[in-house]
């Protein structure tokens, strides 16, 4: 996977060059930068002293908080995939591919995230046709072009991410059409709020302010997108599962008790659903409860020690989502086409208000 970039929701992605990749100046033209750390093939590179992610504030938080509401399925749509109707066979068959092709062409998470939210909401308010089993793969691959082109900056055309077993081909200007219904059934509303949009101000509050490390928000990532093919998870809003998220991780490396710190905290999240959450996700065994209440003070609080805390893990029944690299060759001829690096074609993950 690709170099992770938390930004604050304000910032644009205005220009591309070798000095400032990820357009992360101040928002209002001063000139300042930011520095990114990035992971190289040799090892982890950790943030300095100097080095953030951009936080937003508490009042534009409290405003994404309002505002997730229109970004999740319409009522009821949990129950529907409980029975088991067409809509969970729907479901599952979609993220799977979505997920392979995700990870062949080496995309980064949020991406992957916004393709099973346009899904799942286009799923809970469309009556779907009994009798076209073709259209759930039309529509997967609707899904994830319209993902691509919100989230990343190279696109392959919508004919090339037909790929992975496809059962079936489409025309470029069927998967057009099947995009603008999609859109219309969103009412349009694709720049999503996501559990990303909530993450670097999670880290920041629950790690005292800390600068936080790459490794850490890249964990945050991973975890996040482990949620997706449960459907359980959609019982929770983005900003609870940003929270239970960003605790596990900082728990899984003994910088946080998770009860105490969430106990602790000011958030403008339900405490309640957060924990239910976080106990969804240890059954799933996506990470491992901590038994020792004195985990926090064993390991000193920098991001600098990350590598000597606690073995950290995430687990998962699938294939981790979002991984390439057992698709490395896969990937080799779609960049043989296009010399950028993969940690250069990701947009910012901003937010809308």
């Amino acid at each position: 996977m690709g170099v992770m970039c938390f930004g604050a929701s304000s910032i644009l992605l205005c220009a591309e060059d070798s000095n400032s990749v990820f357009g992360l100046g101040g928002g209002d033209g001063d000139g300042e930068e930011v520095v990114v750390a990035e992971v190289g093939s040799g090892g982890v590179d950790f943030f300095d002293s100097g080095a953030v992610f951009p936080v937003d504030s508490d009042e534009f938080v409290a405003l994404l908080v309002e505002k997730e509401m229109d970004h999740l399925p319409q009522r009821g749509y949990l129950e529907k995939l409980e029975l088991g109707g067409l809509e969970s066979y729907w479901r599952k068959d979609a993220i799977d591919w979505i997920c392979k092709v995700h990870s062949y062409f080496n995309f980064g998470p949020l991406s992957l995230y916004l393709a099973v939210n346009y899904l799942d909401r286009f799923l809970s308010s469309f009556n779907l046709p009994h009798d076209q089993s073709w259209m759930q793969l039309l529509l997967s691959v609707s899904c994830l072009s319209l993902a691509m082109k919100m989230e990343e900056t190279v696109v392959p055309p919508p004919m090339e991410l037909q790929v992975c077993d496809a059962k079936y081909v489409f025309e470029s200007r069927n998967i057009k059409r099947m995009e603008l219904i999609v859109m219309e059934t969103l009412k349009w509303r694709l720049q999503a709020v996501t559990p990303f949009s909530f993450i670097s101000y999670f880290l920041d509050k629950f790690n005292e302010g800390k600068p936080p490390s790459y490794t850490l928000a890249s964990w945050c990532a991973d975890l996040t997108v482990g949620t997706l093919k449960d459907s359980r998870f959609l019982t929770f809003r983005p900003s609870e599962i940003a929270a239970a998220v960003v605790l596990a991780v900082l728990a899984q490396n003994r910088f946080v008790v998770f009860s105490s710190a969430l106990a602790a905290s000011d958030i403008p999240v339900n405490k309640e659903m957060v924990m239910r959450c976080y106990e969804l996700m240890l059954e799933k065994a996506l990470v491992k409860k901590i038994e020792n209440s004195n985990a926090s003070s064993s390991v000193p609080h920098s991001p600098i020690t990350v590598l000597d805390a606690a073995c950290f893990s995430f687990r998962s029944d699938d294939t981790t989502l979002g991984s390439s690299q057992s698709n490395n060759n896969n990937n080799n001829n779609y960049n043989s086409q296009d010399s950028t690096p993969a940690s250069k074609r990701r947009r910012l993950s901003t937010t809308p208000i």
